[in-house]
This record gives C-alpha cells, sequence and structure tokens, in this order.
C-alpha cells in the first residue's frame, strides 16, 4: 500500500478483537500505533464469534481478571451509545448426568465465593428463564451478568475509538517478518517488501501468531484449530433469552460443547463441538467447508433442548480457525527479543479477555502502571508465553 507510514511507535500485528482493542488501548496512552491485518478487519475468528463476555464457567483463577474485561466492556458500550449491541443476558449451563451436576455445584459455589450471583436451578426453574428449553436436563447453572456483543460492530465501534485516538489502521497488509537488529525489535516488513521501523511490536494474529515469532527462534504453542457456527433465519425477538451453554465437567471442553443464543437481529446462533477436528497444514489460510457431521450433531444438541424449533431455517454455516494453547489460555506478555510481545492462542475466547490483555499489553509497552498490582501479577503468571517450557514453573 502506497500510504503506509515509514516509521511508528508500535506495531499491532492482527486486526481482530485482540488487536483492535491493543491498537485502542495503546492510542488511549498516548501512543500512536499502527495496526496491520493481513485480510479483513474482523474477518478471521473474531467475526465469527458468538461474542458471549462473562466471568461464568471460565475458572476461578481467572474469575476477577474477567470480571475487569466485563466491566470495561460495559464502559466501552456506554461511551459508544450501545453501537455494540451490548446485551446483559445472562448465561445458563444445561446438565445432563451426575458427572456435570457435580461439576455444575462446585463451579457455583466457588463462583459466589468470589462475588458472583450464579445460581443452581432445578429444570422447573431453569425453564422459567427460558421457556421453550424443554429437554431433560437435570438442573442448570446461571450466572444473570453474562452478556453478548455484535462481534461485527464491535470490532467497527473499536477501529471508530482507535483512529479518533490517533491509531492508523491498514487493512489487506500482511506482514511478512519482523525486524530486529542486535537482539532488538525494529519493525516490520510488510509481503510486498514495505519496511516500517518501530521499537516495539505486538504479535496478535491468532493461528499465524508462530510462525512469525519462529523466525526468532521462538517456540509458541499454538496451533490453529477449526471453529464453527451455524445461524438461522430471523425468529422473533425473545425466542431465546439467555445465553444457553453446556455445563463442562472432567475433560473440558474437548469433551463436548455447546453454545447458543439469539442475536439482536433475530439470528439464532449455534454451535456444538463433539471432538476435535484435525487441522491440516495451512488449513488457517483457507476458508473451509464445515464439516456434515458438526451440522447434524449441532442440530441434533439443539432440537434436544428446544423441540420447537425443529422447522427452524438454517440461513448460513461458516468455518474460521482459532490459535489454541495446551490449556486454553493466551499467551501474553513480552517475548526474548526485546520490544516484542505476543497476545494470542484464545481458544475462541477473545472477547472475554481482549480489554483485560489489551491494558496488559499497552502497560508493559508504556510502563504505566493502569491495571492493580495483583491484577497484573496473576496476568503474568497466567498467561506467561513460557509457562510450558521445560524447567519453568508457575
Amino acid at each position: 500500500m502506497t500510504d503506509l507510514p515509514t516509521s511508528s511507535d508500535v506495531v499491532v500485528v492482527g486486526g481482530g478483537v485482540i488487536g483492535m482493542f491493543i491498537a485502542f488501548s495503546l492510542a488511549e496512552a498516548g501512543m500512536k500505533p499502527l495496526l496491520l491485518e493481513a485480510r479483513a478487519f474482523g474477518g478471521a475468528v473474531t467475526g465469527g464469534s458468538l461474542a458471549a463476555i462473562g466471568t461464568h464457567m471460565h475458572g476461578r483463577e481467572e474469575f476477577d481478571i474477567l470480571a475487569y474485561a466485563r466491566g470495561r466492556w460495559r464502559a466501552f458500550s456506554d461511551a459508544s451509545q450501545d453501537r455494540i449491541e451490548y446485551n446483559a443476558c445472562g448465561k445458563m449451563g444445561f446438565i445432563l448426568n451426575d458427572a456435570e451436576l457435580a461439576a455444575g455445584k462446585s463451579l457455583v459455589a466457588q463462583e459466589k465465593s468470589q462475588g458472583a450471583r450464579s445460581e443452581l436451578l432445578t429444570p422447573e426453574q431453569a425453564r422459567l428463564h427460558e421457556p421453550l428449553l424443554k429437554g431433560p436436563i437435570l438442573a442448570a447453572t446461571f450466572d444473570p451478568d453474562t452478556a453478548t456483543v455484535n462481534p461485527f460492530l464491535a470490532v467497527r465501534a473499536l477501529m471508530k475509538a482507535a483512529r479518533k485516538a490517533g491509531a492508523q489502521l491498514r487493512e489487506n497488509t500482511p506482514v511478512a517478518r519482523v525486524l530486529s537488529d542486535a537482539g532488538l525489535v525494529t519493525g516490520v516488513q510488510t509481503a510486498s517488501g514495505h519496511c516500517i521501523s518501530a521499537p516495539h511490536v505486538v504479535l496478535a494474529c491468532g493461528p499465524w501468531t508462530a510462525k512469525l515469532a519462529a523466525n526468532f527462534d521462538i517456540n509458541l504453542s499454538i496451533v490453529p484449530r477449526q471453529a464453527q457456527c451455524l445461524a438461522s433465519i430471523r425468529q422473533p425477538l425473545g425466542t431465546l433469552h439467555k445465553v444457553i451453554s453446556s455445563c463442562e465437567a472432567e475433560g473440558g471442553v474437548d469433551s463436548g460443547y455447546t453454545q447458543i443464543q439469539q442475536c439482536p437481529s433475530g439470528q439464532i446462533l449455534f454451535n456444538t463441538v463433539t471432538a476435535p477436528i484435525p487441522t491440516p497444514e495451512g488449513a488457517e489460510d483457507r476458508v473451509g467447508e464445515v464439516p456434515p457431521g458438526f451440522v447434524a450433531d449441532s442440530v441434533e444438541t439443539l432440537l434436544k433442548l428446544f423441540p420447537a424449533l425443529k422447522s427452524l431455517p438454517i440461513l448460513r454455516s461458516w468455518v474460521r480457525f482459532e490459535g489454541v494453547t495446551p490449556d486454553a489460555r493466551f499467551l501474553a506478555g513480552p517475548l526474548p527479543t526485546a520490544g516484542l510481545f505476543v497476545c494470542a492462542g484464545d481458544n475462541g475466547s477473545g472477547f472475554c479477555r481482549a480489554p483485560l490483555l489489551a491494558q496488559f499489553i499497552a502497560d508493559g509497552i508504556t510502563g504505566a502502571g493502569t491495571l492493580p498490582d495483583a491484577m497484573r501479577r496473576d496476568t503474568e503468571r497466567l498467561y506467561n508465553p513460557f509457562r510450558f517450557s521445560e524447567g519453568h514453573t508457575a
């Protein structure tokens, strides 16, 4: 691109919700960041997200971090005059067996001890919140404070806010490599050969992050994983009221996960993951077909829970690729090459954590102490980029 600058305070690589929030946070802190996106802003897994935001069913170690992020989304929604369709709808986790019931009871007890308003509901109580939920559930967890945003509108609002604060944003500008000299970051080179000097570079490009870090012989434990969703045609608003998801028992997400919700446009969005799908080499660079088995499993789960939606027409399905780490948590923080930072590996949870991690990265670059000391230390520990390295101790 001919309008690319030759220098910047910081180059952020990746224009999904993570990179966009980092650029916004850096600009808010008084820096002049340049964000470079290889394709379209929010066009990878960000645009395919169901964008639920909250603390429920994410684990007690991250509770304060996620509560901070949810509060910042609320504040951003207010500042943007709710142009992101922020919806504090609440979240229910359906429970189908005794193992899930034990996990649900433990989860609710933990969250309540940390100040959450979580509850364990009987089937009858669950149906008061969600009248169409007629499936054979044993119980349900419930958190009234989980929210959703429209992922496309959220990215556009962040773009507008970041530009207003002084950031420059360029899409269709892939970064070929990060430049360095004598162990210090010096900038980036785009695929077209254009060089941009910068003392700081943030790698926030999802499943593509590890490839750029590998140029420095840095092994980041991030691999691409296929994420896929279905959407119905518009239904009357109020067909569904909450975010509905499976309540994870032992085995976590890989043992099965479902999420169903209605967005403000009226579409019902849902996905069901019953087993990890192997990702062929380079698959993240293509938009693949949704496997027929995924569609069948998702529809079967939807109808088991909501039999009244039997005749619901499906409008579209889509596949994107998210970056995943072995423990399904981000890698976030500085890398050994001075001036190089990473923030990737979200396991599809980027919207939950973007505001917190963006502030963490911005503080690391600017030296500001925006985050409380205890939260900063927890973030450093939980998202340490080298926690999987041999000899690392928590």
